[in-house]
């Protein structure tokens, strides 16, 4: 059995899948370890991405289109639809098990071994304190692996991070725990995306319906952690937004999990270790989207990884490289989202009622995102000061 390799990344997500492929493409030779049973499920996603975002890292398969959207639709606690004009957006609602199962598939034909049911137990130092390899239960037995560069791509609280003494533990106000159903029989406009605002249905956070083919849709919401208890939980509200909404669904699939709502992690390396996606935090904070954000550090991960494995010198210099670019290209954003964030959870269930309606006085041409900035500022003038100071810093 083959146990040493160049690169060793662990977690089959899309920053580790894209990380393992461009590195297999510049010719080295890697093992990705993923816990799970198969690739790609469960899907702990609401699965919608920009279709001009996707399109910078690649084309678009037919078979990962669940159904493509070119319109919003707001609905505040009052239950008012407010559409904004269809040439706003442009996307996707993605089938994103059969997106990850393709890409680790490509991944493999570039050379990548795969591991699935390989749960990293640990990390392997050496002397240094850099990492020589990592421990992984399979089937019951413990293996060990080794390789030159380690890149963890284990979600997010990223365990394997903690082992390098880096701190990826999230306070409850920067974590939104999440639950989502896949369910048939939900009869609206495909093409549409419809979120839902207000403490009522989601406090901190809001609730999401994302249409599929035949029917379908991923219905899910997520509350800021700081808001959620024993007795009022994410599915506490989950359960009460079916009911209202969606009383006669039928569910295929049911699944829970975290997602950060705060700033990336400053440091996404150490020594020859590296971190990508989720586990660095790299998801937009206001609307807790991350596919693209993980596909991008993948992709530059792994060529700084190709390309300094062979050599320490050069690794650190491609390694501070790495952080600069992530922090260039999501950084100072999620800075600004995260502030802007904090203000947006500050209006009550009246205001966004309020806002709303002045809003649907609107002729259906003004309706969109300017104008929609307008009714929050002239009725929260106090947004306005605040959205000024998470773009200037003060």
């Amino acid at each position: 059995m083959k146990t040493t390799w160049d690169i060793i990344i662990i977690g089959g997500g899309p920053g580790g899948l894209f990380a393992a492929l461009e590195a297999a493409k510049a010719g080295k030779s890697v093992l990705l370890c993923e816990r799970k049973r198969e690739m790609g499920i469960p899907v702990r996603c609401g699965e919608a991405v920009g279709k001009e975002d996707f399109a910078n890292y690649l084309p678009m398969e037919p078979r990962w289109i669940g159904s493509e959207i070119n319109t919003f639709i707001i609905v505040p606690p009052n239950g008012k639809e407010i559409k904004l004009k269809k040439d706003l957006y442009s996307g996707y609602v993605i089938n994103r098990d059969l997106f990850e199962y393709d890409i680790a598939a490509r991944a493999a034909e570039a050379g990548v071994q795969i591991k699935m049911k390989a749960n990293v137990q640990e990390l392997i130092h050496s002397d240094d304190g850099s990492v020589s390899g990592v421990r992984v239960m399979e089937s019951g037995k413990m293996h060990e692996y080794y390789a030159k560069i380690v890149i963890a791509a284990d979600g997010v609280e990223s365990r394997i991070s903690r082992q390098m003494g880096i701190q990826t533990v999230l306070k409850p106000e920067n974590i939104e725990p999440c639950v989502q159903v896949t369910a048939s029989g939900i009869h609206l406009p495909e093409k549409a995306l419809y979120l839902y605002i207000g403490t009522c249905y989601a406090p901190g956070g809001y609730a999401w319906v994302f249409p599929k083919a035949n029917n379908c849709a991923n219905i899910g919401l997520g509350i800021n952690g700081k808001y959620s208890s024993n007795t009022n939980c994410a599915k506490d509200y989950m359960d009460r937004f079916l009911d209202r909404f969606f009383p006669d669904a039928s569910i295929q699939r049911y699944v829970t999990g975290g997602v950060p709502v705060t700033t990336n992690l400053k440091r996404l390396t150490q020594d020859n270790f590296m971190i990508v996606g989720d586990a660095g935090h790299m998801v937009n904070p206001l609307n807790g989207g991350g596919i693209t954000h993980a596909i991008y550090s993948g992709i530059i991960a792994g060529k700084a990884a190709a390309a300094s494995c062979d050599d320490p010198q050069k690794m650190k210099i491609c390694f501070s490289k790495y952080e600069k670019e992530i922090y260039r290209k999501f950084g100072k954003n999620h800075e600004h989202q995260s502030k802007i964030k904090e203000v947006v959870y500050q209006m009550n269930d009246d205001d966004y009622n309020r806002i709303g309606g002045e809003f649907l006085k609107l002729d259906d041409s003004k309706r969109n995102f300017l104008n929609l900035f307008k009714q929050v500022v002239k009725h929260k003038p106090e947004f306005l000061i605040n959205v000024v100071r998470a773009f200037s810093g003060i």
